[in-house]
């Protein structure tokens, strides 16, 4: 049985960005979780404008296909050469900083998603700190005086302590925690998975979800576990996992179970699945600088046990917008959650049964860590029944605006933001305009 309060009060505290105590309930019930970020439109009467990814020259955006705009999107995303620049910078004043302050035996170096390439401009920056006679407290009174910071945050109480600095030229953030080991085994991994192990078309699929998945779970509210969310590197594990176990079933089962009614000449699957919405989608043109990244189409997934390793099952020729409704109907929708656990190795991926916890409640997602199999890196996303109910409205959603099924509004709207700008529901002149910022103060520094 399912209750509705809590659920309505973690929804509440999520949107809110507050933590929640949610360890006492067994079960709640699932629910949508609206626009309500840093990047949420700021109302629904707000006047529609393209998102900046959008090209001013390649006419009006309902032409253009979901594949395409999530190349644009991604290209906009992507740290230019001036900005990758700025980042070695800073990284380089604050690692010369801390030899400086402890020594020269110690060690600092950046891991996470800055050293993976899976970062937006504006994102904070990852650092260790390893064989430092100082603590962090100690450091952060050092960093002060040396007026490097405009603001120091020490969060010295968390289960990973840190001291979030932000840097007096950019504006951009660092957080610096004390090495355990995770960090750079942690990083490693995604690089082995993501890049050197996987095929260009795999990289590219894989990347570009992260990203747009990124900006959608930020949207929401939805990227931390901090509030019961999912974090950044738990999603990249998602997709990996996904790209890994369910992406060629998709390719497999395409030419395979496709057929035409007689009546119709519709397209349809015996899983039922509306393929009319992919015959439209491989039939929209994609400019030649991406031509070799033909259509694909999508089949049905399942939960079948099954293994593979980092060089298997590499996808060949993907649409990016299949790839992305496949993600989200898996996760939103045929993911078996109460049963099923996504187990990783150092160079392999399966499902497995899920162990049974008298305190961990069914609707949690069990995914192990690459980094250390020890840990399930799911335990502490407690809001994810609230996650996969907003991935199964984002499937619907999308599956709507690609149709053509989408509501007027939504249709107006899409017609000036394209289908995956309507589809974020995000309002990005606050990015925009950070991202300019953290340029400018850097230039006018360097002048």
């Amino acid at each position: 049985m399912f209750s509705s309060t809590p659920g309505m009060m973690l929804k509440a505290n999520m949107m809110a960005g507050r933590p929640s105590r949610m360890k006492s309930y067994s079960t709640y019930a699932g629910l949508v979780i609206p626009p309500c970020g840093k990047f949420a439109s700021l109302s629904s009467t707000s006047s529609t404008v393209p998102p900046p990814w959008m090209p001013e020259n390649d006419g009006s955006s309902q032409c253009l296909s979901l594949h395409r705009e999530i190349v644009y999107y991604v290209e906009y995303m992507r740290a230019t050469k001036v900005e990758i620049a700025l980042r070695n910078d800073l990284i380089n004043r604050f690692t010369a900083l801390v030899k400086k302050i402890t020594g020269a035996t110690t060690t600092v170096r950046p891991v996470g998603s800055c050293v993976t390439g899976l970062f937006f401009p504006t994102s904070d920056i990852d650092m260790v700190m390893a064989f430092s006679p100082r603590s962090l407290s100690h450091l952060q009174n050092d960093i002060h005086r040396s007026g490097f910071a405009s603001k120091i945050d020490a969060v010295l109480n968390a289960s990973v302590p840190l001291l979030r600095i932000t840097d007096a030229v950019t504006g951009l953030e660092i957080d610096l925690t004390v090495s355990d080991g995770h960090g750079q085994r942690a990083t490693n991994a995604v690089r082995k998975w993501v890049q050197d192990e996987a095929s260009d078309d795999e990289r590219r699929v894989i990347e570009s979800l992260v990203m747009v998945l990124k900006m959608f779970l930020a949207i929401r509210r939805l990227g931390t576990t901090f509030t019961g969310g999912i974090n950044s590197y738990v999603l990249v594990w998602m997709v990996v996992a996904w790209a890994k176990l369910e992406l060629p079933k998709l390719q497999e089962r395409a030419s395979a179970t496709t057929t035409a009614t007689p009546t119709s000449g519709r397209l349809i699957r015996s899983n039922g699945l509306d393929d009319d919405i992919i015959a439209k989608m491989n039939s929209m043109s994609i400019s030649s600088h991406i031509s070799s990244l033909s259509q694909v189409q999508r089949g049905s997934t399942s939960s079948t046990l099954t293994s593979v390793s980092t060089s298997q099952a590499a996808p060949t020729r993907m649409n990016l917008g299949s790839a992305l409704l496949g993600f989200l109907r898996f996760y939103g929708q045929e993911f078996d959650y109460a049963n099923t656990s996504i187990q990783f190795t150092s160079s392999s991926v399966r499902y497995a049964l899920k162990t049974w916890c008298y305190s961990s409640p069914s609707y949690l997602l069990s995914i192990t860590d690459p980094a250390d199999s020890s840990v399930d890196m799911g335990s502490k996303a407690y809001g994810m029944g609230h996650v996969r109910e907003t991935f199964r409205d984002a499937y619907a959603t999308l599956v709507a605006l690609v149709d053509g099924t989408a509501t007027r509004d939504q249709r107006t709207k899409a017609r000036v933001e394209g289908i995956l700008g309507c589809w974020l529901g995000g309002e990005y002149s606050q990015f925009d305009r950070e991202r300019k910022e953290i340029m400018r103060r850097w230039r006018s520094q360097q002048s």
